[in-house]
């Protein structure tokens, strides 16, 4: 793809699991920059598999909401089918992803209960790395996933 704006923390010979926030979502299929070329560049790292691709159910939610709220062009049917085109596994809450955002909420309240359970569920899911484009989650880094915040590539280039 050319010149590599992100490039994904990487044990050797592991491919790394990457959890996508929303916003990424957004910012690749509304064509939202300046972040659509960092969107796009890790839609294909997942098509080339250069990256295991992974959302949170709660994307599902997140994304489906908006275009209904706004009226907006994008079609659920057609999200529906761009999620089936791509290699990317949407993973499931469950109780223990549960309980570890109720732990996260606990320690940062100010994180709001649908970031900390995606959140908890790249840590539940042992994902090493969480793509958003929210600064403050950038805290919670300590648990062991890192975390790469869009703004910060945008910033640097």
């Amino acid at each position: 793809m050319g010149s590599r704006i992100l490039d994904f923390p990487t044990a050797s010979s592991h491919v790394p699991s990457v959890l996508l926030d929303t916003s990424v979502l957004i910012y690749y299929l509304e064509g939202i920059e300046p972040y659509n070329l960092l969107a796009k560049e890790i839609f294909q790292d997942v098509v080339d598999e250069n990256i295991r691709g992974f959302l949170s159910v709660i994307s599902i939610t997140e994304f489906v909401a908006k275009p209904l709220i706004t009226e907006h062009a994008i079609d659920v049917e057609d999200f529906k089918q761009f999620l089936g085109s791509l290699p990317i596994q949407v993973l499931e809450l469950n109780y223990e992803t549960a309980e570890r955002a109720g732990k996260l909420r606990s320690q940062y309240p100010s994180v709001p209960t649908p970031d900390a359970l995606i959140v908890a569920t790249a840590l539940e899911n042992d994902c090493d790395v969480f793509v958003t484009n929210d600064k403050r989650l950038k805290k919670l880094e300590v648990y062991g996933v890192t975390i790469i915040v869009l703004k910060d590539f945008i910033q640097s280039h």
